[in-house]
């Protein structure tokens, strides 16, 4: 024990120092681009419809801001189970199935990870958001303001605007994998169902 506490007590050697840092800096980013891939090829796919943005807030650099008709803002009265006991930020599951017209719908929303998967549900999980038991009963009662890390897409420089035209005619859909974990990213973004930019995997 005595020789673990003098080894513990140690200055680290800098040359050591240094390259335990760029392990981290390094293998930080990695790990994220090939937990990204792993989305991209092997998560369930869902297409969403674009919604229209407030033509103040356009454009901004080279990202284009996406809103989704069925899961930005989502009917309350679909909340099954149990609402969050405490204040505070709280994660929100939606359970999606396809629609007669190929686009995604949001089927129930939970507070708890859902357990039971009917054949061709998904489960996606939104950012963490505001949740007070004062507002319980409006929020059920009206509309879910979320948000899953899907409403930015960068693009080059210069071209967003075809994007953000036909976003705002609602001509625009993406194309969106699900990991079993519910994380989401873009996988496509479709003008009049066709695809006009394709993520790669790295």
């Amino acid at each position: 024990m005595r020789a673990l506490g003098q080894l513990l007590r140690r200055e680290i050697h800098p040359v050591l120092a240094l390259l335990l840092a760029g392990c981290v800096l390094i293998g930080l980013p990695g790990w994220m681009i090939l937990d990204r891939a792993a989305i991209l090829r092997n998560g369930a796919e869902i297409v969403f419809k674009t919604a229209p943005v407030d033509p103040r807030d356009l454009m901004r650099g080279d990202y284009v801001r996406l809103r989704y008709e069925e899961i930005s803002n989502v009917d309350g009265s679909l909340f099954k189970g149990e609402l969050p006991a405490h204040d505070g930020p709280v994660r929100l599951w939606l359970t999606l199935h396809d629609g007669e017209d190929g686009l995604g719908v949001v089927k129930a929303v939970s507070l708890n990870t859902p357990v039971n998967r009917a054949p061709g549900e998904i489960f996606l999980r939104s950012n963490p958001t505001r949740w007070t038991r004062s507002g319980s009963s409006e929020a059920v009662a009206g509309q879910l303001s979320l948000s899953f890390g899907i409403e930015r897409y960068y693009v080059p420089e210069g071209e967003g605007l075809e994007i953000e035209a036909a976003r705002n005619q609602q001509r625009t859909t993406v194309a969106v994998r699900i990991s079993d974990k519910g994380d989401a990213q873009i996988a496509r973004i479709m003008i009049d169902g066709k695809a006009l930019y394709e993520e790669p995997l790295y």
